[in-house]
């Protein structure tokens, strides 16, 4: 666990009961802590948030589990064997920059469960989930997480409509179905043979909109500040880590900073849950000489340039 007097120095912690309180005599004063992590450092921490800290104990522990599984009970939920980004990845079958080695990190992804009769229902990003049999409480608990991550998303958009001139409940009915995607990620012991290309996960920017990310308070998530350098972030067991992607950045025009980010890797095992929070498939993004980009076009093609699995489809 991190020292409680420990913190980084390039971003701002924001206390979630003050932000969610224009009563509160420190609003003002947090906002503009929130201007300028949305539009100058990309990152903030979020601290007392909502999220109750026994839940996200949880469902770590059932994580865990699952990723202690031997390779052939986790194979049966396979998502190299689907067209989708849903159940186990093993390591390797992510890439988020090309210009470095596949990422060395295992991952269990879920999504948003959707009547079987709807017209997204073909859609990657509203495939069904796959969940290893044996554990229904890891099912139970993810769902009731998500659902929980969900509520949690709207409210800091619609804060952040607010730091970038747009109406406060601006994002509220582009998020009513969204292609949101809870995730966990599993490094192992970064291997003594790794090479300068070998990352848990290699320099990138997220490309969705909002992540909220959930760690056990040990530090692993590096940022690229401002000044170039590369800074690791100190966050709580009870914080989030919040960051924007580059879809936000393309919505507003480059007011939102999406900032590059890393996971190097250590000699300790390590285990994080990002919860990607996208708007629904048919929301406008982007008009450009009058041609419209729809939120699900653009995270298809990230689709398929990252899951290794996907790559045959471009």
């Amino acid at each position: 666990m991190i020292s409680k007097t420990k913190f980084s120095s390039s971003i701002d912690y924001i206390d979630f009961k003050i932000l969610n309180n224009v009563n509160d005599k420190n609003y003002k004063v947090t906002i503009k802590h929130l201007e300028k992590a949305v539009t100058k450092t990309g990152f903030f921490v979020l601290k007392n948030s909502p999220i109750s800290s026994k839940i996200t104990k949880s469902l770590f522990e059932q994580y865990k589990l699952f990723f202690k599984k031997p390779p052939s009970e986790k194979n049966k939920v396979n998502m190299l064997n689907t067209n989708s980004n849903r159940g186990w990845g093993p390591s390797k079958s992510e890439q988020v920059n090309n210009n470095f080695n596949p990422d060395y990190k295992e991952i269990f992804d879920c999504g948003p469960q959707i009547d079987y009769d709807h017209k997204f229902k073909n859609l990657p990003y509203y495939a069904s989930n796959i969940w290893p049999k044996d554990m229904p409480l890891l099912k139970k608990t993810a769902i009731s997480f998500y659902n929980q991550c969900n509520e949690l998303g709207i409210i800091l958009l619609n804060k952040i409509a607010k730091v970038i001139n747009l109406p406060e409940n601006y994002f509220s009915d582009k998020f009513d179905l969204p292609m949101a995607l809870l995730r966990c990620n599993f490094y192992p012991e970064r291997p003594t043979f790794s090479a300068d290309k070998d990352y848990g996960i290699a320099p990138h920017t997220d490309y969705g909109c909002l992540t909220l990310l959930f760690t056990e308070g040990e530090p692993g998530l590096e940022i690229k500040t401002l000044s170039g350098k590369w800074e690791k972030i100190y966050a709580k067991q009870e914080d989030i880590i919040i960051n924007f992607g580059d879809m936000l950045q393309l919505w507003s025009n480059d007011i939102v900073k999406a900032t590059q980010h890393r996971v190097h890797g250590s000699k300790n095992v390590r285990y994080s849950i990002p919860f990607f929070f996208n708007p629904r498939h048919d929301t406008l993004i982007s008009e450009i000489n009058k041609k419209k980009l729809l939120a699900g076009e653009y995270l298809a093609y990230k689709f398929d340039t990252t899951y290794q699995h996907r790559k045959q489809n471009i």
